[in-house]
């Protein structure tokens, strides 16, 4: 009887203990750098509640800040982190084809953009990304990368001999060494005191992002050279994907924010954004045609030479780019 009643008891502790793991919740960290009030922050809460409740609870995701995108694309590629939304910036440094992504003057208008992205470069980066353990659940957008300074610069001309901070990225070094700038690349943790210490005078950010920091305050011109696009990624660390159900995986999908809406939504962040500088004493320059075809002018010629440096996989990024701006072109007419 003893016996019958100890075995009893292990079977019950033993369907307890399975009915406990079966419902355990798991915590998933989306590493980024960006919070609210930005759009993106906002959007990145958005994203790790849609996930909480399509999973029912069994995942518990939330947006985890940290000011480095460098460490956020390592953690997320090691697997210390289950997600990341994340630049093409942040990645370029561990996957250096990304790189492309980030090429000064590579975009002529939004339109041109969104129409090579969606046809040409997400099948290439999709397949980029799961060669180094990551999976792509949805491409973002963070807006176009500006200049700003402590003193207007709306001309290439202005830039010789300025002191700037740049990414560490390829293409930001070709960009500010044709410029003629004095720049030194740091994390924008170091960056922000020493452009109020006056270490550094310039800086490029998405607007949104921008207004959001100290850089707002200390170097409160902002000129719309729309230099560069920073494309996002939410993209999760492949093996924690897996683990998944695939209905899971499906409703995930199907509930985050899709891309014509994050589109939308980061490119109407401007107006309010530039009332809420000017209110902060700020100013906005909003370039011609002309005058962002002479940086430009300066800028794009050192593209061929920064591809080569990224080796094959970035060329094939490059040619499908300039495939579909050409058919692009050719559309439009």
């Amino acid at each position: 009887m003893f016996r019958r009643i100890l075995s009893s008891v292990a079977v019950l502790a033993a369907s307890l203990l399975a009915h406990g793991s079966a419902n355990a919740q798991e915590n998933w960290r989306i590493g980024t750098v960006v919070a609210p009030p930005s759009v993106l922050g906002i959007m990145v809460d958005e994203m790790a509640a849609s996930i909480t409740k399509t999973t029912n609870g069994a995942i518990k995701a939330e947006r985890f800040q940290q000011p480095n995108e460098q460490e956020i694309a390592q953690n997320v590629i090691r697997g210390r982190y289950e997600m990341a939304f994340i630049s093409a910036t942040g990645l370029a440094p561990a996957i250096p084809a990304m790189g492309v992504l980030n090429l000064a003057y590579l975009w002529s208008s939004p339109e041109e953009r969104d129409y090579v992205y969606d046809k040409y470069v997400v099948p290439l980066v999709t397949d980029l990304l799961a060669k180094n353990g990551l999976t792509l659940v949805r491409t973002g957008d963070g807006g176009w990368m500006n200049l700003f300074c402590k003193a207007a610069c709306v001309s290439p001309e202005q830039m010789s001999g300025m002191k700037v901070r740049i990414s560490p990225t390829a293409s930001d070094r070709m960009m500010f060494s044709r410029l003629g700038a004095n720049y030194v690349t740091m994390t924008l943790a170091d960056f922000f005191p020493s452009l109020q210490q006056g270490v550094v005078d310039a800086g490029s950010l998405t607007f949104g992002f921008y207004v959001a920091t100290p850089a707002a305050a200390a170097a409160p011109n902002y000129v719309f050279t729309r230099h560069g696009h920073q494309p996002m990624f939410l993209v999760v660390h492949t093996k924690y994907w897996e683990k998944l159900t695939a209905d899971q995986r499906k409703a995930i999908e199907a509930s985050i924010l899709p891309t014509s809406e994050i589109r939308r939504r980061v490119g109407e962040e401007d107006v309010p954004t530039e009332a809420r500088l000017k209110t902060m004493g700020g100013h906005a320059y909003h370039l011609t045609a002309e005058q962002r075809a002479k940086w430009a002018a300066v800028v794009v010629p050192g593209q061929p030479e920064v591809v080569q440096s990224f080796g094959p996989v970035a060329k094939d990024i490059y040619d499908a780019v300039l495939k579909g701006k050409e058919e692009f072109r050719t559309k439009a007419k």
